[in-house]
């Protein structure tokens, strides 16, 4: 019985053993947050799996998807020992982060989006430059990669490289000038390597917040870092226009935004660092403020946040009577002040006569709603759900200018797979509508559908087409 209980014992401390050694192994673990993604899923897993880097696990967290990314994501699990699946309810993407990262056994975390792709070697370069230079936090270079154009849109770095300190490569964040943290990189974590130890020493994990929530957690780490550098490899590709990614419902839950100011600067302030990165704070409370309302494109979210802004954040926090000066564009701090002393009218229509006279000057591709063509408070039918329709939508619910707007195109289940508002033409069988602006730039297109909407028994003067001065 001693003799069994001992080869027992054994057993056990040598399997204890192996597992030690197992996670000594891990050099990365990569933490996936996924929901709904089966469209490009298949894209970013071969794109980890395939990385020069082996040594890493790949955490797939399944936020309670309804389409095939579990299926898929089981496959690959099936396929490479490498990958692990675990699931939880829809409770979205920071819940789900916070889930993976308990069970990350790598000496770094890499905090990825499903629906983007990688470069194969960037595990690889960023662990040897966090390994090299003994980092808390190592930040690569990223491309934006064009979801309904389907190309990549290189990135510019310059003005955020300006932030960071001259010769050298391991700095902190008071190293930087003026302790810009906020404006040397945007807070989100899919660009940036994290040493677990040091994560875990600070102690912070993900809002649950439905979008918003990656700057709380990578800010605060950023402030608190020793040892932070920068690789200016392009190993991400950022895809967007993807209207399935959590970042475009954000108008769901407005809030979400103003509550991630509100976290970063109570816990700077609680960690006796908010003198240190109080200018850079500010300004980027200012110009995210202004992005963040001018990107709501539903009515109601947008005067949420535009009152938000007037009754709560500038009584609280003084943004615009700072006496230092702002690190971000000034043009931001002037719509900020613009919101404070106008009318929300007002300042919709002067966002809308800033993109004319911008596109005109530059000859940038871009289109202004032709308000001159439809009458105010009237029914209309976009028909074409391409750029110039998406465009002309998304104006006129900022605007109000229609009682009601609607978008189709023939090619709906094409264009809904990355736009959810566009319908099928049946719906003008209805004939619920004043008017119907063909938003096509070809004329021969244009002549096309005209010609389908009288043969359907449209009335020729209800038939406005783009372009008509």
């Amino acid at each position: 019985m001693r003799i069994l209980k001992s080869i027992y014992v054994k057993i056990q401390l040598l399997l204890k053993s192996d597992d030690i050694e197992s996670d000594k192994m891990i050099k990365i673990s990569i933490i996936l947050p996924v929901y709904n993604e089966e469209l490009y899923l298949k894209q970013c897993l071969d794109s980890l799996c395939n990385q020069t880097l082996k040594e890493i696990e790949i955490i797939c967290v399944d936020d309670g998807s309804t389409d095939h990314s579990l299926e898929i994501l089981r496959v690959y699990e099936s396929r490479d020992n490498r990958v692990k699946v675990l699931t939880q309810r829809n409770q979205y993407a920071g819940v789900a982060r916070n889930y993976g990262m308990k069970h990350a056994r790598g000496k770094y975390l890499l905090f990825l989006d499903s629906d983007d792709f990688f470069q194969l070697d960037m595990l690889e370069k960023m662990y040897q430059k966090a390994e090299q230079d003994q980092l808390d936090i190592t930040i690569c270079r990223y491309d934006l990669f064009h979801d309904m154009k389907q190309e990549t849109l290189l990135t510019d770095f310059s003005e955020p490289d300006s932030f960071f300190p001259d010769n050298q490569t391991i700095f902190s964040g008071k190293d930087m000038k003026c302790a810009g943290i906020f404006q040397a990189t945007i807070g989100w974590a899919w660009d940036k390597l994290f040493l677990t130890k040091f994560v875990k020493k600070c102690g912070y994990q993900f809002p649950d917040f439905r979008s918003s929530e990656d700057g709380f957690f990578v800010y605060l780490l950023m402030a608190k870092a020793d040892r932070i550098g920068v690789l200016k490899d392009h190993f991400v590709s950022h895809r967007m226009y993807n209207f399935n990614s959590l970042s475009n419902t954000k108008e769901q839950n407005w809030e979400n935004g103003f509550k991630m100011l509100v976290l970063i600067r109570e816990e700077l302030e609680r960690q006796k660092l908010y003198w240190r990165y109080e200018q850079s704070f500010i300004s980027f409370a200012i110009e995210f403020q202004i992005y963040y309302l001018t990107s709501m494109f539903e009515k109601k979210a947008f005067y949420n946040c535009y009152n938000y802004i007037k009754v709560h954040m500038e009584p609280a926090y003084h943004l615009a009577d700072y006496s230092g000066k702002y690190l971000c564009n000034f043009n931001y701090v002037e719509k900020y002040r613009k919101v404070l002393e106008s009318d929300v009218e007002d300042f919709l229509f002067t966002m809308l006569r800033e993109k004319e006279e911008i596109i005109l000057k530059n000859g940038e591709k871009g289109w202004v709603f032709p308000y001159h063509l439809i009458p105010k408070g009237c029914k209309l039918i976009l028909y074409g759900a391409g750029v110039i329709g998406k465009e002309y939508y998304e104006q006129l619910l900022k605007v109000e200018y229609c009682s009601d707007v609607r978008l189709v195109d023939q090619k709906y289940n094409e264009y809904k797979s990355v736009y959810r508002n566009v319908e099928s033409p049946k719906i003008i069988e209805d004939g619920e509508f004043d008017y119907i602006l063909i938003a096509i730039r070809n004329k021969q297109t244009q002549k096309n559908v005209k010609e389908w909407l009288l043969s359907t028994g449209v009335k020729k003067e209800k038939i406005i087409c783009m372009g008509r001065g």
